[in-house]
């Protein structure tokens, strides 16, 4: 397969493929068109083909990989390829966690969104899944090989005792601590191909979890490091026009040509929106909150730099 092209909406910080080595990223992609009927927009690919390199022992190059996004651009299908490749084409069964900002929206996103498209009658995928376990508590999709994409709740508490192969901490902005991860990481260090994927768009103050991911994020994509963490953000300038659809294009991957939202949509979200909403979920920009009281741009436009 061609490697993605990024020139339209290129990512504004990103970990930096490294020439030469072998990436399970284009099976991925294949997998999700086979299996889904759905071609990889060029930033789900760039994150699958970096993401996914390997050692020269066949091992993970990053056992982090970090993402963030405005909403809307196609996360959820990167996530379920992600659990569906590890599940199919890792060579042993797999376990992997998902997690949501709390166990209604996992169960929600796992069985209500996920489950459909795996067993819909025309994915090849449907041939592989065992069973969809649909208990309280038990929730699952179980494939033929022994693999399991299970939901995790977000406690600390709840990867006790478990093995887990993968995980999965989506909307991470949620977050004040880390309980999510330190849930997944005892259970992965057994494993030394396990992989954790953080998925999100920007927080506010509050968000003091993916805060941490998104600098060390930055950190490591800046010193041109090439194990450990997978960095990935689209993301607009802070001092770009909010009103300005150049600046969506500059963010928003999937208002590329070929992408899977509009102009016209995009126009309608920002309208309805207050201005810090719009900031933080469409322009993926970190805010003091989702209300402010006096419009950042007021805000910004009376600071001085001379008050210390």
């Amino acid at each position: 397969m061609k490697a993605p092209n990024l020139t339209v909406c290129p990512p504004r910080y990103a970990t930096k493929a490294t020439p030469g080595r072998r990436t399970l990223g284009p099976q991925l992609a294949q997998m999700a068109k086979a299996g889904f009927g759905i071609e990889l927009q060029p930033w789900q690919r760039l994150v699958a083909d970096i993401g996914l390199e390997l050692t020269d022992d066949g091992l993970p190059c990053y056992r982090q990989l970090v993402v963030t996004l405005p909403r809307q651009q196609g996360k959820s299908l990167l996530v379920l390829a992600f659990e569906v490749h590890r599940a199919l084409a890792w060579g042993r069964p797999q376990r992997i966690a998902y997690s949501a900002q709390d166990g209604r929206a996992a169960r929600n996103k796992v069985l209500v969104d996920h489950a459909p498209m795996l067993m819909a009658k025309s994915s090849p995928i449907r041939a592989t899944v065992s069973r969809v376990l649909a208990g309280v508590g038990n929730e699952a999709i179980v494939f033929k090989n022994g693999s399991r994409i299970s939901i995790l709740n977000s406690s600390e508490a709840s990867g006790q005792g478990l093995v887990l192969d993968a995980g999965v901490i989506d909307e991470a902005w949620n977050d004040v601590d880390s309980r999510r991860e330190d849930a997944i990481l005892p259970a992965m260090l057994t494993r030394a191909d396990g992989q954790i994927l953080i998925i999100s768009t920007a927080g506010t103050e509050r968000s003091a979890y993916l805060r941490r991911k998104v600098d060390s994020g930055r950190a490591a994509a800046a010193n041109g490091e090439t194990t450990g963490t997978a960095f990935f953000e689209w993301s607009s300038t802070e001092d770009a026009d909010p009103d300005d659809p150049a600046t969506w294009r500059s963010c928003m991957p999937a208002l590329a040509p070929g992408g899977t939202i509009t102009e016209a949509s995009v126009r309608h979200m920002k309208s309805t929106m207050s201005e810090a909403s719009w900031r933080r979920h469409g322009l993926n920009l970190w805010t003091a909150s989702d209300d402010r009281v006096i419009p950042i741009a007021i805000w910004n436009d009376a600071c001085s730099p001379s008050v210390t």
